[in-house]
């Protein structure tokens, strides 16, 4: 399979689609969060959905992190005995946002799809 090489236009209309996709999320879980901090029974009735939304949360900071880390390793290791190419430097910073937001992305699609089915 073919590497897929972000440069900033994609980056950008993903992050758009992201924050719609967000939108989407916040509408179906707002009122679960409201339902869960006026009253006990609404906390115990959304508590799976809770404890999801948190873990779901600290996974996508850990990926994401681990494939920033990965992704600055690989552009070191791309530069290193020969002379850089100015272009592949000022993608440099792209990849590495690319990488970094990924999971997150990938999971907010996944929620905006995973909510709005089950109403």
């Amino acid at each position: 399979m073919a590497r897929r090489r972000p440069n900033a236009f994609t980056l950008a209309t993903e992050l758009g689609f992201a924050g719609l996709h967000a939108g989407i999320t916040l509408y179906y879980r707002l009122p679960m969060l409201l339902a869960a901090s006026l009253t006990a029974q609404g906390k115990k009735r959304h508590a799976r959905e809770l404890n999801r939304m948190v873990g779901e949360k600290a996974v996508a900071i850990a990926d994401g992190a681990l494939d920033t880390q990965k992704e600055m390793l690989r552009l070191a290791r791309a530069g290193l005995g020969r002379r850089p190419r100015l272009a592949a430097l000022a993608q440099a910073p792209v990849a590495i946002a690319d990488k970094a937001m990924r999971p997150a992305m990938r999971k907010v699609k996944a929620n905006s799809r995973r909510l709005s089915k089950r109403r």
